[in-house]
C-alpha cells in the first residue's frame, strides 16, 4: 500500500488527527459535565468516601488506621465543610422517589475534624489528581471541581481513543464499540468523584490502541500507538485494586491474536516495545506493592450474604446468579443502586452488545473468534470467581462497574472484528452509524431519567423542568438538560460524518512513523 487515495488525504486535512482528538475531548467533556452538574454531589456509590480521601491526600492528611486496628477503615482529618458529605443524603439516598431538595443546608465551617473512610488503602493516583479541585474551595464549590476535573481526565482518555482509530485505524467501526462501551454507568461514574469512571474509560483507550495494534500492525506497529499502548497500561493498573489484573489480561489476549512468536520476536527487535513493558512493568510492581502492604484487597463485608455452610459448588451457582443483574448494572442502574432506566434502555444496549459480538464472529478469522470468544468468558468468570473464593465471608462484593475492563474489550475486540481488514465497506459504515445514533438517544434518554430523579423523584411530573420543580442542579434544570442535548448530538453527528468521510487513516502508510532500518511491514 502506498498510502490514502487523493480523496482520503483530502479529508485527512479536512478533519486531522488532532482535530479528532481536541474535538472529541471537548464534546465529551461538555457531556460529562452535565452529567456532573445533574446528579446532586454524593450521587454515586460511594462519593462520599472518594471525596474525603483526594481532599486529605491533596492536604497532606494520609490518614491511620482505625483503633482497634482494622483491615479496611482509616481516620483521616478534613474541614467540616468537606465531611458534610457523610450525612447531607440521607433524606434522599436509597429513595428514588424522593427528591434531592430535602437536604439541610451545606455548612461552610472548614474547622478540621476527624472522620472514618473505607478507602484510605486505595491506590493515590485517581486521589490526587481529582483532589487538585479542592484547592479552589473547600466547600460545596470545590467537591464540584473535584467533578469537573475527574471529567476532564476521563474525557482525555475518550479523546485519546478516537486519535488512536483516526491515525491508525482503517477499521471505523472501532469507534461503535467505543460508543457501545460508553454506557450511562460509565457516564455518570465519570462525571462523579470515583475512581471507577477513570479506570472504564482508561481500559477503552488500552482496548482501543490494542485491537488496532494486534489486527492492523501485528508485525511492525507505528511507534505513537506502541506510546499509548504502554502509557495507557501503566496508568490503568494505578487506579484500583484490581487495575493490574486488568492488564494482565489485556496483555493475554494481545498476545492471543499475535501469538508468541511475534510478541518475542517484537520484543527482541523493537527498542520502543521494551521501553513500553518495561514502563508497564514498573507500573505493574508498584501497583502491586502498593495493593500487598496497604491491604487495598481488603473490602467490608456485603448485605448480601451466602450460608457459610454451602459447598464450593453451591458458593459458585448463587454466585453466578447475580451475574444478570451485573450485566444491567454495566448498562446503567445509577445512585446509590437505587435509580433504574426504562426496561427498553436495557433490551436496546442488549442488541448493540449482541450484534457488535454476532457480526464480529461471523466475520472473523478462527484466531479472532477465538480471543473474543475468551474476553467474553474471562468478563462472565473472573467476576464469578473473584467474588466466590470469599463469599462465605464477606458475602457478594461486587457491581456490574467492577467488570468493565474486561466487558469494554468485548465490545472494542468485536467492533474492530466487524469491518474488513481492508477498508470500511458500506456494512460497517452503516452498522456504526446505527450503534453511534442509537447509543446517543439513549444517553439523551439516560440523562432525562437521572436529572428527573434527583428533581422530583422518579413518580414525580414529566415536564418538571419547563416549571423548575423541585431540586435544581446548580447550572439549572433546563439549561443543563438542553446542553446534554446538544453536546450529545454533536459529537453523534459529528462521528458519524467522520465514519462517512474518512477511508483510511492518516498514517496508513506502512512506511510512516517507523524505523528505516525495520523491515517488517503490517500484515
Amino acid at each position: 500500500m502506498n498510502g490514502p487515495p487523493p480523496d482520503a488525504r483530502a479529508v485527512a486535512r479536512r478533519f486531522p488527527p488532532r482535530a479528532v482528538f481536541l474535538v472529541f475531548f471537548v464534546l465529551a467533556f461538555l457531556s460529562i459535565a452535565c452529567w456532573s452538574f445533574a446528579s446532586p454531589l454524593v450521587a454515586a456509590p460511594d462519593e462520599q468516601a472518594h471525596v474525603i480521601r483526594a481532599d486529605a491526600l491533596d492536604h497532606g492528611h494520609l490518614g491511620h488506621r482505625t483503633s482497634p486496628t482494622n483491615k479496611v477503615l482509616v481516620t483521616v482529618r478534613v474541614p467540616a465543610s468537606i465531611n458534610a458529605v457523610k450525612y447531607w443524603i440521607t433524606c434522599w439516598q436509597f429513595h428514588a422517589s424522593t427528591p434531592a431538595s430535602c437536604s439541610p443546608t451545606w455548612p461552610t465551617s472548614e474547622l478540621l475534624v476527624e472522620t472514618t473512610i473505607h478507602v484510605g488503602h486505595y491506590p493515590p493516583l485517581y486521589y490526587a489528581l481529582v483532589g487538585t479541585g479542592s484547592y479552589l474551595s473547600q466547600q460545596r464549590s470545590g467537591i464540584y471541581a473535584m467533578r469537573l476535573v475527574s471529567a476532564a481526565i476521563c474525557a482525555a482518555m475518550l479523546a485519546l481513543s478516537a486519535y488512536a482509530v483516526a491515525r491508525w485505524s482503517r477499521r471505523r467501526s472501532l469507534v461503535a464499540g467505543i460508543f457501545a462501551a460508553l454506557t450511562p454507568i460509565t457516564l455518570f461514574l465519570s462525571s462523579a468523584v470515583n475512581p471507577s469512571g477513570f479506570e472504564i474509560v482508561t481500559a477503552i483507550c488500552l482496548w482501543t490502541a490494542v485491537v488496532i495494534m494486534a489486527l492492523e500492525y501485528p508485525a511492525d506497529p507505528p511507534r505513537g500507538l506502541v506510546a499509548i499502548v504502554g502509557a495507557t497500561a501503566s496508568v490503568l493498573a494505578l487506579i484500583r485494586g484490581l487495575s493490574p489484573l486488568w492488564v494482565l489480561l489485556v496483555a493475554l489476549v494481545l498476545t492471543l491474536l499475535l501469538g508468541p512468536s511475534r510478541v518475542v520476536g517484537l520484543l527482541r527487535e523493537r527498542r520502543d516495545v521494551r521501553i513500553a513493558t518495561a514502563s508497564v512493568g514498573v507500573a505493574g510492581i508498584a501497583a502491586v506493592a502498593w495493593i500487598w502492604t496497604q491491604g487495598t484487597l481488603n473490602v467490608l463485608p456485603s448485605h448480601v450474604v451466602i450460608d457459610r455452610h454451602s459447598t464450593t459448588l453451591q458458593t459458585f451457582r448463587l454466585v453466578a446468579d447475580h451475574g444478570y443483574q451485573w450485566l444491567r448494572e454495566s448498562v446503567g442502574v445509577l445512585g446509590w443502586l437505587d435509580t433504574t432506566m426504562p426496561i427498553g434502555l436495557y433490551g436496546a444496549w442488549y442488541l448493540l452488545m449482541l450484534a457488535i459480538v454476532l457480526v464480529a464472529l461471523a466475520r472473523a478469522g478462527w484466531r479472532q473468534r477465538g480471543a473474543l470468544a475468551a474476553v467474553c468468558a474471562l468478563a462472565i468468570a473472573v467476576p464469578v470467581l473473584i467474588v466466590s473464593r470469599e463469599a462465605r465471608e464477606i458475602g457478594v462484593v461486587w457491581q456490574g462497574r467492577d467488570g468493565m475492563p474486561l466487558t469494554v474489550g468485548a465490545l472494542i475486540l468485536g467492533a474492530g472484528l466487524c469491518a474488513s481488514a481492508v477498508r470500511s465497506g458500506a456494512f460497517e459504515r452503516w452498522l456504526a452509524t446505527v450503534i453511534v445514533a442509537v447509543a446517543s438517544l439513549l444517553e439523551l434518554v439516560a440523562f432525562y431519567v437521572n436529572l428527573r430523579r434527583y428533581a422530583v423523584g422518579v413518580e414525580g411530573p414529566r415536564w418538571f423542568f419547563l416549571h423548575h420543580q423541585g431540586w435544581s442542579p446548580p447550572t439549572g434544570q433546563l439549561p443543563t438538560l438542553v446542553a446534554y442535548a446538544v453536546a450529545t448530538t454533536l459529537i453523534g453527528v459529528v462521528t458519524i460524518w467522520w465514519i462517512w468521510s474518512s477511508r483510511d487513516p492518516i498514517d496508513a502508510s506502512p512506511a510512516s512513523s517507523r524505523r528505516p532500518r525495520n523491515r517488517h511491514r503490517a500484515a
